[in-house]
């Protein structure tokens, strides 16, 4: 129904077994459905599941595997999470932290050039960009305490401002804009990656410096949609990262012809 609530996890098993979720929330409702497609089954079940949240549309901003869960985000509100390999998946509210919550549709469509919910370190971050009503603009890392909890701790924050006047961001030679948001890094949360102007830099917001620039390229997208949801830090596996460019070319086609999807 809609590619921004569709998951995938690998099965707690291992064996190189996943499966694919897709939540099917239906507004007024209060059961959802659950679309899975498991690779041991090799076939799709739908399951009617409750439905905890009150009258209100999710927003599709994706969906994130961490700790054996899928974590369906709406960056306007809150967090969905479930273990999808159970028979009879329980969903769980994870709110935002205080004061980050929107109306519903507030911000629709450009939420996700300013906010993002990735995995970072081994655990949930939510990074937020954000102008108060007389401050400059700001952005924020919180951490979620533990994945069974609903308290996010904050990391830390910083202003646009400390950030370009540093001469690490001078050095660039990128304008004083306000960049948008493109992911945090995958196992360091204190660096964060933007995009501004046809380039890509990432910045260790807790020392307000810029650790790399770049132009980057985009396959399919203008520079005016580039937004988080469309970007995913990986860390290939090391077979793909070892050898010549031509031995890891043959050894991902010959994965691929494996595969059975």
């Amino acid at each position: 129904m809609h590619m921004g609530h569709i998951g995938l996890i690998s099965s707690p098993g291992g064996g190189g077994h996943y499966m694919v979720v897709e939540l099917q929330p239906m507004l007024g409702s209060d059961t959802v459905n659950l679309l899975r497609f498991s690779s041991d089954a090799g076939e799709w079940v739908r399951k009617s599941i409750h439905y905890p949240l009150p009258f209100r549309l999710l927003a599709p901003h994706g969906v994130v595997s961490y700790h054996g869960r899928l974590w369906w985000v709406d960056l306007t509100w809150c967090l969905l999470s479930c273990d999808p390999f159970e028979d009879t998946p329980v969903l769980r509210v994870v709110p935002l932290p205080p004061g980050k919550a929107l109306r519903c549709r507030e911000a629709w469509g450009v939420l996700d050039k300013y906010r993002c919910v990735r995995v970072s370190g081994g655990k949930l971050r939510f990074v937020d960009m954000y102008r108060s009503s007389r401050g400059p603009a700001q952005i924020s890392v919180w951490t979620l305490t533990d994945p069974d909890s609903t308290e996010w701790t904050l990391e830390y924050e910083a202003t646009f401002t400390e950030i370009c006047n540093d001469a690490s961001y001078k050095a660039t030679g990128l304008p004083r804009k306000i960049p948008v948001l493109t992911l945090i890094h995958p196992t360091n949360p204190d660096v964060v990656y933007f995009f501004l102007d046809e380039h890509l830099f990432g910045v260790d917001v807790r020392a307000r410096k810029v650790l790399e620039c770049e132009a980057y390229e985009l396959v399919a997208l203008s520079s005016q949609d580039v937004a988080t949801r469309f970007v995913h830090a990986w860390q290939p596996p090391r077979a793909l990262c070892s050898g010549s460019a031509k031995e890891t070319e043959d050894g991902v086609n010959e994965e691929l012809q494996k595969l059975r999807l």
